[in-house]
């Protein structure tokens, strides 16, 4: 009973670990893109496009970096770990209604920003969830 246990928190450890590098690097690569093509747009097409996505890629991961938090994620495990969900599309569709949390976070948290960022912005949080949501599940969630 205890050796199950420690491998089930090992799992969940792993599969949460795997999920949130696999939203972030959805998230990075979304927001470089979407970032990329706003420097496009402001300085004309001077610069190639390797440059700009790459300034893009590093810009997005600056300005996303105050805004991250586990606190949504951590919750999403939790309540489908206890509640012992199984369901692929719990898993995808809270994780992306969690990644949209975040951003309603920070703005909540940051008296400077009232706004939330543009839906493209908010779309490109959802994805990430999304697809950290399934890679959860994939590797945890299936045997919750």
């Amino acid at each position: 009973m205890l050796l199950r246990m420690i491998g089930r928190f090992i799992i969940v450890a792993l599969g949460f670990t795997l999920a949130l590098l696999f939203g972030f690097a959805i998230m990075a690569y979304l927001g470089g893109q979407l970032l990329a093509q706003e420097l496009a747009q402001q300085y004309g097409n001077e610069a190639t496009g390797q440059i700009l996505d790459f300034i893009g890629y590093i810009g997005f991961l600056v300005e996303l970096y105050p805004a991250i938090t586990l606190l949504p994620a951590i919750l999403v495990v939790v309540i489908g770990e206890i509640g012992r969900i199984r369901s692929w599309m719990y898993y995808v569709l809270s994780s992306g209604v969690a990644s949209l949390m975040v951003p309603a976070l920070y703005v909540a948290s940051n008296e400077s920003q009232r706004e939330l960022p543009s839906s493209s912005f908010l779309l490109i949080f959802a994805t990430a969830g999304f697809g950290a949501g399934l890679v959860y599940w994939l590797i945890a969630g299936r045997k919750a």
